[in-house]
């Protein structure tokens, strides 16, 4: 008896269909889990050991009759028979098979290589042009720049050429000559009169009245006291009523050097200057258009030269005994001057004392304004 006719199992047919539904089961997860069907799947299916339901096999292999489950073995047919037995009717499809768990996700592949850049695609149309924006809001007006330098002066031109000399103009019509006037008659020349006689002497007129007196003139003086061989105490009032002292050391060069004797308590109206010395001592008198006298105390520093030295606290003060007025009353109206008489030292020393003043000096006009030639 034929395999394909024997019973392979002690449960019956089943156990041999186990291994068809089995390929299909396969074959349908397959499709369910991927999605596709594939070839190899169809030969995966055709390649499960159904030889003995298509027949022809000669079953010399012995592992053939196992069917179904592992350790499920057929009885042991000892037939020898190896003739072909008629082929079989195909079976009924099996029942599909229970979806089996999905699998576990496979590994990612490797990245494929990039492929090449495709061709540059053509331009597209020039797209429409916008609307215009709104126009934006003008700026601020920006500060003003700083004023440039002022660029250099250029160069003066030349001088034009003088141009052509015009025409003389036309000489103007003479204009007409006006009248004549009438000429006047010549007077008659009168006759030289004779000389008359000399007219007597008339008699001598009366003495008109004395004019008002004139106004004091400036009040000038000058004097000098020596007591000792080699030098002289002097004083001098100037015209404008500045007093000066001076000790001159006739052994030095220059002899002496002039003080303003000008202190507090001067009087303004001082019209004569005296001086008197006495050991180191020298005093200056002064006395005023009203009759009153000041004096002031100095002293002499010895040396080489000797020098006058005043104290500015020394002051003007009111001589104790006054002039009487009466007998001021009875004098002339004249600047009281020095009653002695002038020596070349005097003269000199009055003439340093001007050119130090801005004045002249001589002995008939005094001293006097330096005239401007």
């Amino acid at each position: 008896m034929s395999p394909e006719n024997g019973t392979q199992s002690k449960l019956g047919p089943l156990p041999r269909r186990g291994r068809w539904i089995a390929g299909g089961a396969l074959a349908s997860l397959a499709v369910v889990v991927l999605g596709f069907t594939s070839p190899a799947l169809a030969t995966a299916a055709a390649t499960q050991k159904a030889g003995a339901a298509q027949g022809g096999d000669k079953c010399k292999d012995k592992e053939d009759r196992l069917y179904g489950d592992p350790g499920v073995r057929g009885d042991k047919d000892k037939d020898k028979d190896k003739c072909k037995g008629p082929k079989g009717d195909t079976g009924n499809t099996g029942n599909t098979g229970n979806t089996g768990n999905t699998g576990k996700t496979g590994n990612t592949g490797n990245t494929g290589h990039t492929g090449n850049t495709g061709n540059t695609g053509n331009t597209g149309n020039t797209g429409n042009t916008g609307n215009t924006g709104n126009t934006g809001n003008t700026g601020n007006t920006g500060n003003t720049g700083n004023t440039g330098n002022t660029g250099n002066t250029g160069n003066t031109g030349n001088t034009g050429n003088t141009g052509n000399t015009g025409n003389t103009g036309n000489t103007g019509n003479t204009g007409n000559t006006g009248n004549t006037g009438n000429t006047g008659n010549t007077g008659n020349t009168g006759n030289t009169g004779n000389t008359g006689n000399t007219g007597n002497t008339g008699n001598t007129g009366n003495t008109g009245n004395t004019g008002n007196t004139g106004n004091p003139g400036p009040c000038i003086a000058i004097d000098s006291d020596q007591q000792a061989d080699e030098r002289e105490s002097k004083a001098v009032l100037t015209p404008d009523g500045t007093p000066f002292g001076a000790v001159q050391d006739f052994n030095a060069t220059p002899p002496y050097t002039w003080v303003d004797l000008t202190a507090d308590n001067y009087p303004s109206n001082a019209c004569d200057i005296t001086v008197a010395e006495r050991g180191n001592t020298v005093r200056f008198e002064v006395v005023t258009t009203d009759g009153k006298v000041f004096e002031r105390i100095c002293s002499v520093s010895n040396g080489e030269p000797s020098v006058l030295e005043c104290d500015p606290d020394d002051v003007w003060v009111a001589a104790v005994d006054q002039v009487p007025a009466p007998t001021l009353l009875t004098r002339s109206s004249k600047p009281l001057m020095s009653s002695k008489p002038l020596t070349a030292n005097d003269m000199a020393a009055l003439k340093q004392l001007a050119t130090s003043r801005g004045l002249d000096w001589s002995a008939e006009k005094g001293f006097t304004k330096k005239s401007h030639k």
